[in-house]
């Protein structure tokens, strides 16, 4: 019985492959930062890396400045990096003051520790979402386990939130979307799917791996997997590289930070006239530089060692991407700070005037960044003005538009309510239907529920809990 001949060949193939390096989260993680620990970050970058420096102003212009110049025009590729990895609440103000007043208030600047559900919850609430898929989201949020998965049951999430079951698996999906990547997944596998759909990955067998051979890649049991899908082993270790860089503990990627501390802003505003000035803050975390003498040590002709050359090659690489992604974060902020000053100028006129309502999701189709984004840049963000000192996220919110076609943001109507209350007789307290009437004469059409629920996010008790007896 003749046998059939196998012939084994060579055959150059050309394949396109996502590399997830280290920087990538580097930058995502830069970015979600407050600035108090990017300036621990940076200061122990520049002891850890020698080729990394601060840039002083009044450095001497050197034979490398050219070759400086020419590397900060691609640092600035801020939107191909973007569409690159990226496809991949709350300060109360201060009472506003004087605009030409110099002094601050020290007690603006203390923060605090928010928990997880705090973080989400945060994120949740500038989010242009139905209140009943607002109100079931907030339920799930109360459901994750410690590492971030959601470990209840839609059909109960719509029994205790009054809402349909639909609306509940509605909520979860809204709850999935949130920083971190993989929050509110039933599982190890939808979390790191959830993770891959974050930063733009499109591979197929990489995700058959996560539904189906999990097990086998904790046991290293990479030639199974090569067999069962029909492809060499090398591409399944490539595969189980890029699973190994996503987090299977979605929660573990957030910390809420030290204790109560200074907050840092991380920009100032100063006024010119009728144009705003935005600082970032050069103090905390300065210009950045390799240092041209190290650069120096690379030239042919040099009688550095390759050992060396190669030690500094890695370090200037390293250094590079570091200041990049610094850049990347600056030039961030920056930009949703213009948004923010552009949308609320008429409350930067004086620091009292009304808030327009502002979303997460203007800013991102604005700036052309994945709504996470915009999320990991507002939050724990502050910016130092003449009335105060703000986190960014505290300009966002959904809104009403009055009688009169102005729209009107939530903050604003909140801050109106608490005016009204604290103005109340203390013996004959407002009722939310009589609260909501009194906004209702000012123009602003909101209804009981909405009132209702505005107060319980002040802290302010219902009416017969005020009256004085």
């Amino acid at each position: 019985m003749g046998g059939m001949a196998m012939e084994l060949t060579h055959r150059p193939e050309l394949k396109q492959r996502v590399v997830l390096s280290p920087q990538v989260y580097q930058g995502l993680n830069i970015l979600a930062m407050p600035i108090a620990d990017l300036e621990v970050l940076v200061e122990a970058e520049l002891l850890e890396n020698p080729v990394l420096e601060v840039e002083e102003l009044d450095h001497e212009p050197d034979e490398y400045d050219a070759e400086q110049a020419e590397s900060k025009e691609e640092e600035r590729a801020w939107d191909e990096w973007l569409d690159l990895y990226d496809d991949l609440e709350s300060m109360d103000t201060s009472a506003p003051r004087d605009p030409n007043q110099e002094t601050t208030n020290a007690e603006e600047y203390v923060g605090g520790i928010a928990s997880f559900d705090d973080y989400l919850s945060d994120q949740l609430s500038l989010l242009d979402i139905r209140e009943d898929v607002a109100r079931a989201a907030r339920i799930v949020i109360g459901s994750l386990d410690s590492d971030g998965f959601f470990t209840g049951d839609c059909a109960e999430i719509a029994a205790l939130a009054g809402v349909s079951k639909e609306i509940a698996e509605e909520a979860l999906a809204v709850v999935q979307q949130l920083d971190p990547p993989g929050v509110g997944a039933r599982s190890l596998a939808e979390a790191l799917k959830l993770q891959l759909d974050f930063l733009g990955l499109e591979e197929p067998l990489l995700e058959r791996i996560v539904d189906e051979y999990l097990d086998d890649v904790a046991a290293n049991h990479y030639r199974k997997i090569a067999r069962a899908l029909r492809v060499d082993e090398d591409e399944v270790r490539r595969l189980v590289e890029i699973l190994r860089t996503l987090n299977p503990r979605p929660a573990g990627a957030y910390s809420p930070g030290p204790g109560p501390g200074y907050i840092v802003p991380d920009v100032t505003l100063r006024r010119f006239g009728d144009d705003w000035l935005i600082i970032p803050n050069s103090e905390s975390v300065p210009t950045l530089r390799v240092s041209p003498r190290y650069r120096a040590m690379l030239r042919s002709g040099s009688s550095t060692d390759e050992e060396t050359k190669r030690y500094l090659k890695e370090k200037i690489r390293s250094a590079e991407s570091f200041i990049k992604n610094i850049d990347r974060r600056k030039d961030t902020v920056s930009r949703i700070t213009e948004i923010i000053i552009g949308t609320q100028a008429e409350f930067f006129e004086d620091g009292k005037g009304m808030l327009r309502p502002l979303r997460l999701e203007d800013v991102a189709v604005e700036i052309g960044v994945h709504l996470s984004t915009v999320s990991r840049g507002v939050t724990g963000k502050y910016m130092a003005t003449p009335y105060g000192l703000f986190e960014l996220k505290h300009f966002f919110s959904g809104g009403y538009r009055t009688k009169s076609g102005v729209d009107v943001a939530a903050t604003s109507i909140k801050q109106r309510l608490r005016e009204i209350i604290l103005d109340e007789t203390p013996n004959k307290p407002y009722s939310d239907q009589k609260l909501a009437e009194l906004l209702g004469s000012e123009g602003v059409p909101v209804a009981r529920r909405t009132v209702a629920k505005y107060r319980e996010e002040l802290n302010i008790e219902p009416s017969w809990a005020r009256k004085r007896r």
